[in-house]
């Protein structure tokens, strides 16, 4: 279910998730409304909406996931992260929002979860069989963005390994935030593929659902940023992978390793991942060049097949994340949004893809309701 509430200078889209098990989930997504605010003055309307749902709409939930979209990364972080000193795994990237603002706020909640940091720096959010571990913002100062992106996973593969995890087995989804994208993408992709080699990710076993976007740290010396998603108690039977071959081709064909799309059975409902999605054929061609709108549709009818293939669709799409390259195709974009997905939860930044020639992408995830008797609960 959706719903879009007002507060004093700053809007709130929600969408829940109840089902028949005892946990719920929220997606949240706040903008603020700019009207000559300050950041300051923004940060404050963000958070403060943010309270106030959280002690009526939101049920007690807790968050699991908090990503912070700043049009000014530089000067911002370190505001955010003094106001903000809520217990979760935090992500704080410079996307500008392109309604103007100057801060949005993506916030995923989960009701009847006990969470904690652990000593491997993870975030451990649990209930019955399973053990959601989260983190964010995880960099490095390397010499460049190969090394850095190698470190990033190494660290990644060992923090997994002190909670009896492996990459192959347990991380279901990763996010890559990329200073400077057109130049530093594919040192990205290198470190990614050695990494996952030794890993034993193949294209003959699976890979992880990703996004590689650009983006920038709190320091320009930062090239790669990453958040990360793994669940310990998962078994293989529960993960299957998304691949829509009539619309997409595998990524491996043009030597990149991400999976389209993954989803998690669980006894009561599905979750779907789908990763950053473009406007491209099952040959890996960029379709309709330089021309937005059609762009647009065809990332739409690409992720609409994938969610099919999962057995779902918008309707159970929880939040949208969408991704520009030329900050001039905002107000197209935004009124084919608020044409097709009204009331969605989702955020529109400045951000390139990592290739050149598409104009934007999206990602998102979704849960559907199901009985599977086999299976444990969420």
């Amino acid at each position: 279910m959706n719903k879009t509430l007002q507060f004093a200078n700053a809007q709130a889209e929600i969408f829940s998730f109840t089902g028949h098990g005892e946990v719920a989930e929220y997606h949240v997504m706040i903008h603020a409304k700019a009207t000559g605010l300050t950041f300051h003055q923004q940060l404050d309307a963000v958070l403060d909406a943010y309270e106030q749902l959280k002690t009526t709409t939101l049920n007690g939930a807790t968050a699991v996931l908090k990503r912070y979209f700043l049009s000014d990364v530089a000067n911002q972080a370190d505001e955010v992260l003094l106001a903000d000193t809520s217990d979760c795994a935090k992500s704080v990237i410079g996307q500008a929002p392109l309604d103007g603002s100057k801060i949005g706020l993506w916030v995923y909640l989960l009701t009847n979860v006990n969470s904690r940091q652990l000593e491997s720096g993870l975030y451990e959010v649990s209930h019955g069989n399973f053990r959601h571990l989260w983190n964010a913002s995880a960099h490095n100062m390397a010499q460049n963005s190969e090394y850095q992106t190698r470190l990033l996973f190494n660290e990644y593969v060992m923090q997994l390994v002190q909670e009896g995890c492996t990459l192959a087995d347990n991380c279901i989804r990763t996010w890559l935030f990329v200073n400077d994208v057109d130049v530093n993408y594919a040192g990205v992709v290198a470190a990614r593929n050695k990494v996952f080699f030794t890993q034993g990710l193949t294209e003959d076993t699976h890979y992880i659902a990703s996004t590689g976007i650009g983006g920038r740290a709190f320091d320009p010396k930062v090239l790669t940023q990453m958040d990360n998603y793994a669940i310990a108690g998962i078994k293989k039977e529960q993960i299957h992978y998304l691949y829509a071959p009539t619309h997409l081709n595998r990524t491996s064909d043009y030597g990149v390793s991400f999976e389209r799309g993954t989803t998690i059975d669980y006894g009561d409902r599905r979750h779907v991942i789908i990763s950053g999605t473009a406007s491209i054929n099952n040959k890996g061609q960029i379709e309709h060049p330089k021309d937005i709108v059609r762009q647009t549709h065809r990332m739409w009818d690409n992720v609409e097949a994938l969610l099919k293939e999962a057995g779902s669709s918008y309707d159970e799409v929880g939040v949208m994340i969408v991704y520009l390259r030329d900050i001039a195709d905002y107000q197209v974009v935004n009124a084919l949004y608020e044409e097709r997905f009204p009331g969605h939860p989702r955020i529109i930044v400045h951000a390139p893809v990592c290739r050149s020639g598409w104009l934007i992408e999206m990602e998102v995830m979704a849960v559907k309701e199901q009985t599977v008797a086999d299976l444990p609960l969420f």
